[in-house]
């Protein structure tokens, strides 16, 4: 069974693929660079490289590649350059081009790190507990502002729209209901593009979906890898 691999969103962490690297015995959560070692990577495409060259250090002939948000983008274009890696892609809370509202780089500019109360509540959903919503708090403190804005910046940039079709790799696409960063009509356009894809919409979930309702993500998830099996 190839390797399954976990790419956190803007700002998070690995800690966000907690609930999902204790299910699956054997995968692995990355933390990208700048999260908090190192340096952020400039765009996507850089952070495709990286999780390419990491794949191969690891000895791994393929991965299926799971990815929110920021890192469902990196996945995407992992998919689209490397296509000899990709086993299987499973797409969180994200879409084929993530456009960042200019009010989010200004609070990053002016309001750190008082905004990222904020972000927790774009986060979640109305229902999620404080718990999670607290884990996402800690997330952005530990990466910091200057990682942060570089994920954001590097999402507003991504645009695979018109490539996503040419795709031909197994494809799990999962959305909270209540997603407010990435609405799921964003997962839907995924799916209808993605042959063979599956969608599956979480009720009463956000944006860290995987975080908020492990208990329906991860069966979705062991369905999709029983698929591919």
């Amino acid at each position: 069974m190839p390797q399954l691999l976990y790419l956190h969103g803007s700002g998070y962490t690995e800690d966000s693929f907690q609930a999902q690297v204790q299910a699956f015995p054997g995968s692995d959560a990355l933390s990208l660079p700048g999260h908090p070692s190192g340096k952020a990577l400039g765009s996507v495409a850089e952070c495709a490289d990286w999780l390419a060259r990491y794949i191969d250090w690891k000895r791994n002939d393929r991965a299926v590649v799971a990815g929110n948000s920021l890192g469902g983008a990196i996945a995407l274009q992992w998919a689209l350059d490397r296509p000899d890696q990709a086993a299987g892609l499973i797409l969180i809370g994200t879409g084929a081009r993530l456009r960042v509202s200019p009010e989010i780089f200004e609070m990053l500019d002016r309001d750190w790190p008082a905004c990222i109360d904020t972000f927790a509540e774009w986060a979640v959903a109305s229902t999620t507990p404080m718990q999670v919503r607290e884990r996402v708090k800690a997330w952005h403190h530990r990466v910091g502002r200057d990682s942060t804005r570089a994920d954001y910046a590097a999402c507003n940039e991504f645009d695979v729209m018109d490539r996503i079709a040419d795709l031909r790799v197994p494809a799990l696409v999962v959305v909270g209901g209540e997603d407010q960063m990435t609405p799921p009509k964003y997962s839907v356009f995924l799916q209808e593009r993605l042959e063979g894809s599956t969608l599956v919409i979480v009720p009463g979930a956000g944006h860290v979906v995987m975080a908020e309702k492990p208990e329906a993500v991860n069966p979705a998830i062991s369905a999709f890898l029983s698929s591919l099996a």
